[in-house]
């Protein structure tokens, strides 16, 4: 990778006015730009984060814990609106595999599951890009010099400027119950080209929510002696080179230990340094005590791209015999390396070594056939721990035994090639991983979810999976709150996710019964028994066999056809991916010939009625213009009848005066030869004369 500069390391200098990197053009232009973004940055402040003043803390206030709520008392999740049912199809582990040991292939149906929840409409959350750009307009790698080359005629638009240079993606939250608060982390990009794919560098950028969500400015969070205010960017040992890209962290997701007090949480991402010898690594991150490590996979080649690991926290065993003492943070965290095999990686949060510490191998006798296809699993928010009530306990208990833990998390499929899609599409997934601290399988997975319409996607988008309906990406579990409210103040659990649309939204969506949803699975059963630390009898808590191929899965423990049966249910999760795209295809396509059917056939609808109004107009034409010709001729033959009768009268008077006239002239009268040839001459003439 050529780079112009030598590299460049170390803390941000911060400052909070912007004055706009434009080397080398600086002016009085710029300088009077400079003043007006900082009256716009406090305008924008004003409106954007005070807009509800009454729920905002100002700067000068310090917060105090959310005040402990009483037995009754919990959250109305209704306040947003209702939430709507939807039906969850899925895959739940019976402990029942297929292979040639037992003479048949295992069927995805077989595994089947349905079970309904309730979905919110989802909102969205914003930023204020001026201050963010102002924060970091001292680093050395902003430099809007490219940008202004979209200005012409010197015209200047600090809206266009900042929306064609900054972005924010993937934000991912969790809930600090000792604080009260959101503790939401998001990715900054700047992109000073306008294109996102170009990405110069990226922050790492922490903000405040109350339980409503509403974004607590300039918030003081006490930890360990320490006051931190947000919001604010971290600093994460980002290593950068002048005239190079993609530097800072990426796909951040954060995680907290459950049950310990006052705990830090850990941030995951994946960036390019020096120390993976600019190779894209994962590193961990503590967003209070501001300290990075980078995560090595013991004996192991590192790839040239590390990323979508699912962190979770696993139990030990130690010191689980006492369900009364306060429980001490761990010292190692978990995470799910890849999905197929399923592979599980054990790292030291104090120096980022790892070890591999489970690698999924089924044996041949159990194993069935799937389709060979182009989906996978990966990782999308941490896997939380299933609690066994919805009722708070001050003992460890509410999660059971260490031998047998159960987490929940939403992975998302990448699915290529299917319906046609020159892209990948995603789409998360609800799953449950069950684990006895050294052994790990997978014991539910639903198909692919999308929240129904108008819940995250409008419809327009979901039947567009190849394009803006492409991307849905759930990026954090932000909170799971098992003593909800609804309107009529009845008991619900409530799950809050994170998501982003297209790598361009922050939304936040909540689902209702989820944990109903796990209490109601089969493969659960037997873990949901539990009512105290203690052990329970076998791991894992699978039913026993007992219909007729009980026999022959008797050589083999339960371990063992769990194990079988989870790869079955992610290869049946991956199918059910791929028809979910297929037939959201084919649906629109059939959708589109419909529309094409229905919109021919109105324009032929429409030109058989214009020609018969052709036709009529034309038929009316004739008909009027015959009309006119008959009267015409009626017109001409009364006309020439009135002249005949005419020269009939003159002939008539004429004849009268030869009369009259031959009266007068003896000698005329005596000669009636001539009278009668006179007579024949006149009619001559008038006859004639009244055929023409």
């Amino acid at each position: 990778m050529p780079f112009a500069q030598p590299l460049e390391k170390g803390p941000l200098s911060m400052r909070q006015l912007l004055s706009l990197n434009m080397r080398p053009f600086f002016s009085k232009r710029v300088l009077i730009t400079c003043a007006t973004l900082s009256v716009l940055s406090l305008l924008f402040h004003h409106a954007h984060y005070l807009r509800e003043s009454e729920l905002l803390i100002s700067s000068e206030v310090e917060l105090s814990p959310a005040p402990v709520s009483g037995p009754d008392a919990g959250q109305n999740y209704e306040g947003r609106g209702l939430f709507r049912p939807i039906w969850v199809d899925g895959y739940d582990n019976n402990g029942i595999p297929g292979g040639e040991y037992l003479g048949r292939n295992l069927s995805c149906e077989s595994l089947g599951h349905s079970a309904e929840i309730g979905v919110q409409e989802s909102f969205f959350l914003h930023d204020n890009f001026v201050e963010i750009a102002g924060e970091l307009d001292s680093h050395p790698m902003v430099d809007y010099v490219p940008s202004l080359a979209k200005f012409a005629d010197g015209a200047f638009s600090l809206q266009q400027l900042l929306a064609s240079s900054w972005d924010r993606l993937a934000t991912a939250c969790v809930w600090m119950p000792d604080h009260g608060v959101h503790l939401c982390v998001s990715r900054i990009i700047f992109h000073p080209g306008g294109r996102r794919d170009r990405c110069r560098i990226s922050f790492l950028r922490g903000q405040i929510y109350s339980e409503d969500w509403v974004h607590l400015d300039r918030y003081k969070l006490k930890w360990k002696g320490q006051e931190i205010v947000f919001p604010k960017v971290f600093d994460t040992d980002t290593e950068f080179k002048l005239g190079g890209q993609l530097y800072g962290p990426e796909d951040a997701r954060i995680i907290i230990e459950e049950g310990v007090d006052d705990a830090e949480p850990v941030v995951v991402f994946n960036m390019i340094t020096t120390h993976s010898d600019w190779k894209r690594a994962m590193w961990i991150f503590r967003p209070f005590s501001e300290q990075s490590h980078i995560l090595t996979v013991r004996g192991t080649e590192r790839p040239k791209k590390e990323k979508n690991w699912a962190p979770f926290f696993v139990r030990e065993l130690e010191g689980a015999s006492n369900s009364t003492s306060e429980r001490q943070p761990s010292t190692h965290i978990h995470f799910i390396w890849r999905f197929e095999p399923l592979t599980v990686l054990k790292c030291q949060l104090s120096t980022g070594m790892c070890d591999v510490v489970f690698e999924q191998a089924v044996l041949p006798a159990l194993s069935s056939q799937h389709d060979d296809h182009d989906g996978s699993l990966r990782g999308g928010t941490q896997l939380v721990p299933v609690p066994l009530s919805t009722k708070k306990t001050k003992s460890k208990s509410r999660f059971g035994s260490p031998n047998v833990q159960a987490f929940v998390s939403f992975p998302r499929t990448h699915v290529e090639r299917a319906g046609g899609c020159r892209q990948a599409v995603y789409r998360p997934e609800l799953a449950v991983l069950v684990t006895n601290t050294t052994h790990f399988y997978l014991t539910y997975a639903s198909e692919a979810l999308d929240f129904s319409e108008g819940m995250v996607m409008d419809a327009n988008a979901l039947a567009d999976p190849c394009g803006k309906g492409r991307i849905m990406i759930t990026n954090s579990i932000a909170r799971w709150d098992l003593e909800g409210r609804d309107s009529n103040g009845q008991q619900m659990d409530v799950m809050t996710l994170s998501l982003s649309v297209d790598d361009a939204t922050v939304q936040v969506l909540r689902v209702a019964g989820i944990w109903d949803l796990l209490r109601g699975l089969p493969s659960l059963a037997r873990y949901f028994s539990q009512d105290k630390v203690q052990h329970i009898d076998g791991f894992p808590p699978v039913n026993d066999v007992e219909d007729e191929h009980a026999d022959l899965l008797s050589p083999f423990d339960r371990y063992e056809r769990a194990n079988a049966v989870g790869w079955d249910v992610r290869a049946c999760l991956e199918e059910s991916a791929i028809r979910y795209v297929n037939s959201h295809v084919d649906a629109t396509k059939q959708a589109q010939e419909k529309a094409k059917a229905e919109e021919k056939k109105k324009a032929e609808e429409e030109a058989r009625k214009k020609k018969a109004e052709e036709e009529k107009k034309k038929t009316e034409e004739e008909a009027k213009k015959k009309a006119e010709e008959e009267t015409k001729q009626a017109e001409a033959k009364k006309l020439q009848e009135q002249k005949a009768l005419e020269e009939k009268k003159k002939a008539l008077a004429l004849e009268n005066k030869d009369k009259d006239t031959t009266a007068q002239d003896p000698k005329q009268a005596a000669d009636p030869k001539a009278s009668d040839e006179q007579k024949k001459k006149l009619e001559d003439k008038v006859v004639p004369e009244a055929g023409v």
